[in-house]
C-alpha cells in the first residue's frame, strides 16, 4: 500500500470498485451491448420472425437487464451478428428493417420509370 492515508479513502476505493463492475447508466460500453445481443441472438431472431418491433424488443431487454441500449444499436448489432450467422450456417439473414434510417429528399425516378408528359401535355 502507499504511504498516503486519509480518513474515508477505503470507502472511496470500495465505491470505485463497485462502479467498475457495472456499465454506466448513460449508455455504457458498446462491447457489453454487443455481447448481450450476441447472447440473446436466437430469442431476438424468434421475436423478429414473430413480427415484434425493435422498440418492443428493446423495452423487453431494458426491463430485465440494467443495460441501456437504443433501437438503432440493437438493430445494427443484430444485423451484424445475423450476417455472420448466415455465413457460418447458410440460414438466410433477416432483412435489415429499422437498422438504418434514410434522410433527405427522395431521389428522382430512374430512367425507364414513369413516362413523362409529351411536349404540350400537362397534367
Amino acid at each position: 500500500m502507499s504511504d498516503f492515508d486519509m480518513p474515508g479513502i477505503g470507502k472511496v476505493r470500495m465505491g470505485l470498485t463497485e462502479l467498475a463492475r457495472s456499465p454506466a447508466r448513460r449508455g455504457g460500453c458498446s462491447k457489453v451491448k454487443y455481447e448481450l445481443v450476441k447472447e440473446l441472438y436466437t430469442e431476438i431472431r424468434a421475436a423478429r420472425i414473430a413480427g415484434h418491433s425493435w422498440e418492443v424488443i428493446k423495452n423487453s431487454i431494458r426491463g430485465s437487464v440494467d443495460v441501456r441500449i437504443s433501437v438503432k444499436s440493437l438493430a445494427a448489432f443484430f444485423a451484424e451478428i445475423d450476417k455472420r450467422y448466415e455465413a457460418k450456417t447458410g440460414v438466410k439473414a433477416l432483412p435489415e428493417t429499422g437498422a438504418k434510417r434514410k434522410r433527405g429528399r427522395p431521389k428522382k425516378a430512374a430512367a425507364g420509370g414513369a413516362p413523362e408528359c409529351a411536349e404540350g401535355e400537362h397534367q
